[in-house]
């Protein structure tokens, strides 16, 4: 099928130029996306995962996002993280995050498939909104499962995801 628009100009490859656009856009969002595997979907106190991310942008604002991955059986609608973040010429600084899982039904935020209940992409936590990396460098976060047990069953891996943040419309 031929498209033309009003003035003329053939849009016949409009549609796929449309989406080749969109998907560079999108993938060209991402800073930093990783994952670690819980080993047997049992997440032990003792084990604080760690993420270093690159930072070459220090004029735009990012988002980070926690990305996690639970089973239908995960006994809780919420997870405790404690989160240590350290980067160039900056301290530790410890954050408590309340990720929220499950809304006040108990209905599972997100979607997923079987009987995982959500892929990465649904699970993702916003830990930090519009935030600007002050240098450019190597910066790490480590997770730590804060929940009031040593043993924290049904969750299958947990992850980091650094983006640019959408620009502000004005």
């Amino acid at each position: 099928m031929l498209f033309r628009s009003p003035g003329g100009v053939n849009l016949r490859c409009a549609p796929l130029i449309g989406a080749a656009l969109l998907l560079v856009a999108c993938d060209g969002d991402i800073v930093h996306q990783s994952d670690l595997p819980v080993e047997g979907g049992v997440w032990d106190r003792a084990w604080k995962p760690t993420f270093t991310v690159d930072i070459t942008d220090t004029v735009n604002p990012h988002n980070v996002f926690i990305d996690l991955r639970h089973t239908g059986d995960y006994p809780y609608s919420d997870l405790f993280l404690f989160i240590t973040a350290t980067g160039p010429g900056m301290g530790a600084v410890r954050d408590t995050v309340d990720c929220l899982l499950a809304d006040p039904t108990g209905r599972w935020y997100g979607k997923g498939q079987g009987f995982i209940f959500a892929d990465r992409i649904e699970a993702e936590v916003l830990y930090q909104i519009n935030r600007r990396f002050p240098r450019k460098g190597r910066y790490v976060f480590q997770l730590e499962q804060a929940m009031r047990t040593e043993r924290l069953e049904g969750v299958i891996d947990v992850g980091l995801s650094v983006k640019r943040a959408p620009a502000q419309g004005g």
